[in-house]
């Protein structure tokens, strides 16, 4: 097994920590993601771009697929970070924790679409970003499920469906919506990715306390 895919493997959703050789073939793989597509990507581009040897891109990745999972994590790690409101479980205002967090995670999505998108299309078809994807998407079905629980628990939101398949649902929809939010081009419907903020936090705030979001105050 490679290198690249088990390095930081205990780091789902932390930022990890790297050498400059891999923050190197990390950057140059985002940044060609944003010209081309996965497809259309080879690691002798990837080599090129972040002007190192062969023998340095394989001593830390054994292939492109290799540097997408890190690229991932990398990303991530981010997000873990930028959902932080929502998971802390806020008691005293959870419709703008919420909202709080989806515009860190919308930011973070922004900056990173290319890598998001090209694991959404990849992972159907590569067992190694598949299993990284759901486990990383486990992570923050569990959180969320938590955070029900104890609203729930707390009597801040009703009764209803198992925390657990209500977060997925959740969780899963979001990781679509901010799929085509992120996308080259306007979806129908979604100018940008700022447009997703407002429906996404409704949606949580109903899904799980039962309320309508109020229209934030900028």
């Amino acid at each position: 097994m490679g290198l690249g895919a088990d390095r930081h493997a205990g780091t789902l959703l932390e930022q990890p920590t790297y050498t400059r050789t891999e923050l190197a073939v990390l950057d140059a793989t985002e940044r060609l993601l944003a010209q081309r597509p996965f497809s259309q990507l080879s690691v002798n581009d990837v080599i090129d771009e972040a002007g190192i040897s062969r023998t340095s891109f394989y001593a830390y990745f054994d292939s492109r697929t290799a540097v997408i999972a890190e690229c991932l994590r990398r990303v991530m790690g981010r997000i873990a970070v930028a959902v932080d409101p929502f998971l802390a479980e806020s008691a005293t205002g959870p419709e703008a924790a919420i909202r709080a967090s989806i515009r860190r995670w919308v930011a973070v999505a922004r900056d990173h679409g290319p890598v998001l998108r090209t694991v959404s299309e990849q992972w159907p078809h590569d067992e190694r970003l598949r299993e990284l994807w759901f486990s990383i998407m486990a992570r923050f079905v569990a959180g969320s499920a938590r955070v029900i629980e104890t609203a729930r628990a707390a009597g801040q939101a009703p009764a209803g469906a198992d925390p657990e398949r209500l977060a997925a649902c959740l969780m899963w929809g979001y990781e679509r919506v901010l799929q085509v939010a992120t996308a080259d081009g306007c979806v129908v419907g979604l100018p940008d990715a700022d447009a997703i903020v407002e429906p996404l936090a409704q949606m949580m705030t109903g899904g799980v306390y039962g309320l309508p979001a109020p229209a934030s105050r900028r």
